[in-house]
């Protein structure tokens, strides 16, 4: 049955392009969660089936953009991120104000700014939740200056730990929205390393 549904799933016309958006920069098959540039990966059992329920999430309601309805259709994606509707079919009608006409009628393109849309909006928001989660564990010591400064000399770095923290952080948002269970002990050992590298940085500046 599993097989069965993986080879529908595979057929489906948006297939590469939701696996493209979704997948890159953050996961590698089988099962890993990467950095930013590939360059470090982690495996995390229960990652693939996490992605490929979500997938399913958007192909279940692709009927909607197929009948020209793309205000229904991210409006429901939308809700099934978990997120603002209004701002993000606002960005949505604001990226494709610009296209050109043959560039609308290309559904395959369509889909993919859509999806990047909603995707870029959730991965900031975990982003935002990385920052806090990691500010509340240095609050004691670091002020939110001092955070803040060391946080910026990691990203100048491109720190692969922060950037892993970052990802696997919106594993276990996408975990919740799929109701698949992800161990944190990945997330837990990837904090306490970036923690362990701000305090170095704050202690440079």
């Amino acid at each position: 049955m599993e097989s069965g549904q993986s080879q529908n799933i595979k057929d489906w016309a948006y297939y590469d392009v939701v696996t493209f958006i979704l997948y890159q920069q953050f996961f590698k098959k089988p099962h890993f969660i990467i950095d930013r540039r590939a360059e470090k990966k982690i495996k995390v059992k229960g990652s693939r089936e996490v992605l490929n329920r979500l997938i399913l999430k958007i192909r279940d309601i692709s009927y909607l953009f197929d009948e020209g309805k793309e205000e229904e259709f991210i409006k429901q994606l939308a809700t099934k991120f978990n997120i603002r509707v209004k701002d993000i079919y606002d960005q949505y009608t604001e990226k494709i104000s610009n296209l050109e006409e043959i560039q609308k009628e290309d559904r395959n393109f369509m889909m993919m700014i859509a999806l990047s849309v909603i995707v870029s909006y959730f991965q900031k928001r975990s982003t935002e939740s990385t920052h806090k989660m990691l500010k509340e564990v240095v609050n004691t010591t670091i002020d939110t200056k001092l955070f803040t400064k060391a946080l910026e000399l990691l990203y100048q770095k491109a720190d692969v730990d922060l950037y892993l923290l970052q990802n696997l952080t919106t594993l276990m948002k996408y975990a919740k929205l799929t109701k698949i269970e992800i161990s944190d002990k990945h997330i837990k050992k990837k904090k306490e390393k970036v923690i362990k590298k701000i305090i170095l940085e704050s202690e440079t500046i």
